[in-house]
């Protein structure tokens, strides 16, 4: 292939670039693309570095490996469909939250990016080749001149503008499936990661949420922010509990049995007598991903049958799991298998009227540590249930009533009874407080409870539909245990109203800095979509304003050619007359009846909605040329000559 053969197949934007401009910007969209291909990858599980190197082949293949494109729009199309990955996997997932830096590198290359690409449109510009062959006018482009063929309308039948289009297609087709790879990763092999190794923060802390503990404090308050700990793809909206307690001394909660035991390579949870959860008929799975840089808790939804990570895990009989002794850093993944009974509350009151074995009434029922009036309001509250299911209702209700939920709640005084300076004091507090004194008006009605932490399903992604888990989730609700069931959570923060001070929620100033990450990535990307859209019109109006005008070049060029024929037999061309019926004229004159092909093509090249097909227009050239190259025929006698003018 020559080198004028291996030009017109490459778009002009790319002919005569500087070297250097054009390796700059091949290395700034690679940057751009690699940043979106690691947030991606570290979404769904994978090495940062895969999704790098993807993203910056991706871009690679696309710039270089389509050469009949414009790079310039490659370029930015490249940037643009980084961006919104960036918004949708980093961003709007909490990925980008806790502090990555993906989206400073993709803002540099950005700009980057439309700076050079500004640079290669003033520095080179898209040459209009001049058309025409021997002997013909320069007027009149040749059709098989390659300029103007490859810049033609749809519907011509070229073999290399055919073959250009298609590898055009088909580049599209590969970068979108190079990009969207990433969104099967989920689905492809086990979906388990290490992660990046756990990291504590400034003097030694964790997310509390995320680190275990013996004890439950009942006179500290908890810290919520926005924090993303982790996200859970699962097919089912449940609590995910991450620890319990079941012993009070009335200011803390502690737990009876504190032994923990490695559970096996296989996954499978070993279950309590008390957990009858796993012989439920509805089974799910739940995929967490962490976020946070330390978690040594393993969530999950009630009851646990099995899990597989890559960490070494640990159980105890009450259900929860933990890490056995690497925790969990920021990218980890682990799966969970649950079982659960469907419930109802026929089922419930049912199940309530059943015995307590005598094992488990002695750990979770037995009388609390609490004060008298405590003991009597639980009595007072439930009078006239008859089933434990309703004497919960009963209670959930009475400290709706009475309480009210409020994260600025006064703390307990020292050596005060927590629940009871909440109920019949402050009567405010935090989910914990409220939680806590479920648990203990429950036992005091001889009904087995215990309290659980864990988070709660509230935000979740319209598209995918994984929740994205933050600190200010973090929960804590009561367990009530059911002869033939297991046990069944109860939320009574549910039925305690807000406090007056909390009513009014968060202003518009703290909502938009809240999102403002969020917010101003979603306009930046939008802005690019927008940018991108106008620039494919402005350029496809383009391409047709100069498709017109080669076709009008070529359509006036041959009409000219026709009319300097008539001029050679003394027949000139009438005001109103077109080039079919001039043209039919002198194929008499002519003695040449392919004329009339001639005129026909002219026309429909100025004003037919399809142009002539490339092989009409070069017989046409090919008949004009010839004509005019020999001697002009005699003229008619004059009778004849009047008729025709007549």
């Amino acid at each position: 292939m020559s080198e004028h053969q291996k030009a017109s197949t490459r778009h002009a934007d790319r002919v005569g670039v500087q070297p250097w401009l054009l390796a700059a910007l091949v290395g700034s969209a690679m940057l751009a693309a690699a940043m979106a291909g690691q947030v991606v990858a570290s979404r769904n599980g994978s090495p940062a570095a895969v999704g790098q190197v993807a993203g910056a082949v991706v871009a690679v293949l696309a710039l270089l490996g389509l050469p009949s494109l414009s790079v310039r729009l490659i370029a930015r199309l490249v940037v643009v469909a980084s961006g919104a990955l960036l918004v949708r996997f980093g961003v709007l997932t909490g990925s980008l939250v806790s502090g990555d830096q993906a989206v400073l590198a993709w803002v540099v290359a950005t700009v980057a990016v439309f700076v050079l690409t500004d640079r290669l449109s003033t520095d080179v510009e898209e040459p209009l080749r001049p058309a025409g062959a021997p002997g013909v006018p320069v007027a009149v482009a040749s059709p098989v001149d390659p300029v103007p063929a490859a810049s033609s309308g749809p519907g011509l039948s070229d073999p290399a503008r055919t073959g250009r289009a298609v590898l055009g297609v088909l580049g599209v087709v590969v970068l979108l499936a190079l990009l969207l790879t990433p969104l099967a990763l989920p689905h492809a092999g086990k979906p388990t990661a290490s992660g990046d190794g756990p990291r504590l923060g400034r003097g030694g802390s964790a997310t509390a949420s995320l680190r275990s503990s013996d004890s439950l404090d009942m006179t500290r308050r908890p810290e919520l922010t926005d924090e993303v700990l982790f996200t859970v793809e699962t097919s089912r909206e449940t609590f995910w509990r991450g620890e319990t307690f079941d012993r009070w001394d009335g200011r803390r909660w502690t737990r009876s049995d504190p032994q923990r035991y490695v559970v096996g390579d296989d996954g499978t949870v070993l279950p309590g007598v008390d957990d009858l959860g796993v012989n439920g008929d509805d089974e799910f799975t739940q995929r967490f991903r962490i976020e946070a840089d330390f978690a040594d808790i393993v969530y999950a939804a009630p009851s646990p049958v099995s899990v597989q990570a890559q960490q070494g895990l640990a159980q105890r009989f009450d259900g929860t799991l933990s890490t056995a002794s690497i925790p969990m850093g920021r990218g980890a993944t682990y799966t969970v298998t649950s079982r659960r009974t469907l419930l109802s509350p026929e089922l419930l009151r049912e199940a309530g009227r059943l015995p307590v074995p005598e094992g488990i009434g002695s750990r979770y029922a037995a009388p609390p540590t609490t004060t008298e009036r405590v003991r009597a309001a639980a009595v007072r509250a439930t009078e006239g249930a008859t089933s434990t299911y309703d004497k919960i209702l009963a209670l959930e209700r009475w400290m709706g009533a009475r309480t009210e939920y409020s994260l600025d709640a006064p703390l307990s005084p020292t050596g005060v009874d927590v629940v009871d300076n909440f109920l019949f004091e402050s009567r405010q507090g935090w989910c914990e407080q409220i939680a806590s004194s479920l648990v203990v008006l429950a036992r005091a009605n001889g009904v087995p409870a215990r309290l659980v932490t864990g988070f709660v399903p509230e935000e979740r992604d319209p598209v995918t539909g994984t929740y994205v888990v933050r600190a200010r989730q973090a929960h804590a609700w009561a367990e009530v245990w059911f002869a033939g069931i297991g046990w069944v959570p109860f939320d009574p923060t549910a039925d305690v109203p807000l406090a007056g001070e909390d009513t009014s929620g968060s202003t518009l100033g703290e909502w938009l800095a809240r999102h403002a990450v969020v917010l101003v990535l979603g306009l930046v990307a939008l802005g690019f979509v927008a940018w991108a859209g106008w620039f494919l019109v402005r350029r496809l109006r383009a391409r047709r304003a100069r498709h017109v005008h080669l076709r009008t070049v070529w359509s006036a060029g041959a009409d000219a050619q026709l009319e300097a024929l008539g001029e050679r037999v003394g027949r000139p061309r009438g005001p109103a007359e077109t080039a079919t019926g001039y043209a039919a004229v002198l194929a008499e004159r002519y003695g040449e009846p392919r004329l009339v092909d001639v005129g026909r093509v002219i026309d429909d090249g100025l004003y037919a909605l399809v142009e002539p097909s490339p092989d009409d227009q070069a017989a046409a050239v090919a008949l004009l040329t010839h004509l005019a190259a020999i001697d002009p025929p005699d003229p008619p006698n004059a009778v004849l000559a009047d008729d025709v003018l007549a």
